[in-house]
């Protein structure tokens, strides 16, 4: 058995953790000499209690890494750990950083100005939409998008770098073995095309509710900086924001309406001293250096009366039709042709149940 194995099998162990594995291997001199060592010596070394000794001892090591290597091979994954040269130098920085890395795609993708894009998975329509744009800027500028392939606010980030023709590195919070959730299976697919699908799980684990918190910590430290797009009060994004500040990496944040309730926690952030984001160049601007703006100035807008009559109501969240006409004073028909007009100005868009937004 080699050491990467060794640290492989020291993985997988139930109840064990990235932490105690470097507290193990720093006692013992090596993860070879942590398996190969006695139940007593192990709880002598005050690092483990006697359960988790062993679990250590007794865990079925060429069974384990016979079924690994399988998957590995099978599903074109390739394991890191934080002794080989390309374990991402980010992750080398945290005493919490894991002790293994499963890759699904280019392993030369972690150093090429990474950056977290994170929020809620019940996001708003603002919320998706300025995921998508924030990722596709990022991308443009030569910056790869860092997520966590949940629903909402990550599936979106990871879908506008793709969009936008970049990369992006999906964080994982179970083995390669399952997939969570289950509808992201093609994006996880095209990921691991345009960039890396990575986690600290043996390929068997399955997506434990208490697995993807801890995840959190990769997201943050992989990146330059944690940007929070929408986080409601309990979202996991706010635990990537906690460690991208203990990672001494800045955090920024997407101001939203005060009684938007998928934004209570980010608005929180501000409050608390977050950087504030109005677009994208706010945050390239101090991550990126040498960075010139996307923009120079936006074109007028040239618009009829009758348009001015509309267009302001038409904002980033869902409007109505009949709302519309209550804002405008004007009626169904006469309010019909006007946003026809603007569409074809592509200013406006509708979208399902005579919604409209603004481009």
């Amino acid at each position: 058995m080699t050491e990467q194995e060794a640290l492989l099998v020291l993985n997988a162990v139930p109840e064990l953790g990235a932490v105690r594995i470097r507290k193990l291997t720093a006692f013992f001199g090596s993860a070879l000499e942590v398996l190969r060592a006695s139940i007593d010596e192990l709880v002598q070394s005050n690092l483990v209690v006697s359960a988790t000794a062993q679990n250590i001892f007794h865990f079925s090591k060429d069974k384990f890494l016979q079924g690994e290597y399988n998957l590995m091979q099978r599903k074109g994954i390739v394991a890191l750990t934080d002794a080989d040269d390309n374990f991402p130098c980010s992750l080398k920085e945290f005493g919490d950083a894991p002790v293994v890395l499963y890759v699904k795609g280019a392993i030369n993708c972690f150093d090429q100005m990474p950056v977290a894009l994170v929020g809620s998975r019940a996001a708003s329509f603002h919320g998706l939409k300025s995921a998508r744009a924030f990722a596709q800027a990022f991308v443009k500028a030569g910056m790869t998008v860092v997520s966590g392939l949940a629903r909402g606010i990550d599936t979106a980030a990871h879908q506008g770098a793709l969009e936008g023709g970049g990369k992006t590195i999906a964080v994982i919070g179970c083995g390669f073995n399952y997939m969570y959730p289950k509808e992201n299976s093609l994006l996880m697919e095209a990921i691991s095309r345009n960039g890396a699908v990575v986690s600290e799980f043996a390929c068997s684990m399955p997506p434990l509710k208490q697995n993807f918190p801890w995840r959190n910590r990769i997201i943050s430290a992989l990146s330059l900086a944690t940007v929070v797009i929408e986080a409601g009060k309990k979202s996991g994004a706010l635990i990537t924001a906690d460690y991208a500040l203990a990672q001494n990496k800045d955090v920024f944040v997407l101001p939203s309406n005060i009684d938007n309730e998928t934004a209570l926690g980010s608005n929180r952030l501000i409050q608390d001293g977050a950087y504030v984001a109005l677009n994208p160049d706010d945050i390239l601007f101090r991550i990126a250096e040498g960075f010139s703006p996307s923009y120079a100035e936006k074109p007028v807008l040239l618009l009829s009366d009758e348009q001015q009559k509309v267009y302001p109501h038409v904002t980033s969240q869902p409007v109505h039709l009949d709302e519309l006409a209550r804002q405008s004073g004007l009626s169904i028909s006469s309010l019909m042709n006007i946003i026809l007009s603007l569409e074809l100005k592509h200013v406006i868009r509708q979208l399902p149940g005579q919604y409209y937004v603004r481009n």
